[in-house]
């Protein structure tokens, strides 16, 4: 492959900045159907790192415990809490609970948008660097395992397709990743990251 990524923390923060996320029509017509729920904030953070000389893209598994989305290969966050003063501090602060990184340790670049999912959901999406290796330590009533991707993994088309998913009698495409390592991204989480490769330039 002769993807190369040259991009700093500087042209990452610009990138997000000049950024819009576009919603999908397929999200647009998943929320239109019936009368949609409030959706609940909610934030993540999508943690970048360099590790031997890549970019990488930090993911987790999580737990079968979980009543919602369980087993699914996400990122850490989760939803606003009351005494949280932002959603970016919600991100920072699920993110230190679920995978034991702490807000001092991640630089965040900025927000890459918003998205509505069909579980009542608008997550809010923050983009950081954390250092790495670190010694994550894992909340396991919330997260099975923690593992990277590379990007020049991820942005490649061949490494993804197209399913499509039935819902109240219409069908949904949905993207779904290769298997890496063992682990499935699928869904929204691997919506948000597409997204994610497009603010940076390197859906191509």
């Amino acid at each position: 492959m002769g993807y190369m990524f040259t991009f700093n923390g500087e042209r990452i923060a610009q990138a997000l900045e000049t950024y819009h996320l576009r919603q999908s029509d397929r999200v647009a017509d998943i929320l239109s159907i019936g009368d949609s729920p409030k959706l609940r904030l909610s934030a993540i953070l999508m943690p970048l790192l360099e590790y031997e000389g890549r970019w990488h893209l930090l993911f987790t598994q999580r737990s079968d415990r979980l009543v919602e989305h369980r087993g699914q290969v996400s990122f850490p966050g989760g939803s606003k809490d009351q005494t949280d003063p932002d959603l970016r501090y919600t991100a920072l602060r699920e993110t230190k609970e679920e995978i034991g990184v702490a807000p001092k340790d991640v630089t965040v670049f900025g927000k890459l948008g918003q998205m509505p999912i069909i579980t009542g959901y608008m997550v809010h999406m923050y983009v950081g660097q954390m250092p790495w290796p670190y010694d994550l330590r894992l909340n396991p009533d919330e997260v099975e395992s923690a593992f990277i991707i590379p990007l020049r993994w991820l942005v490649d088309p061949d490494h993804r397709t197209i399913r499509y998913h039935s819902l109240a009698g219409r069908e949904f495409p949905v993207i779904y990743f290769d298997l890496f390592e063992g682990h499935q991204l699928w869904g929204a989480s691997a919506e948000m990251t597409l997204a994610l490769l497009e603010a940076l330039n390197l859906d191509n």
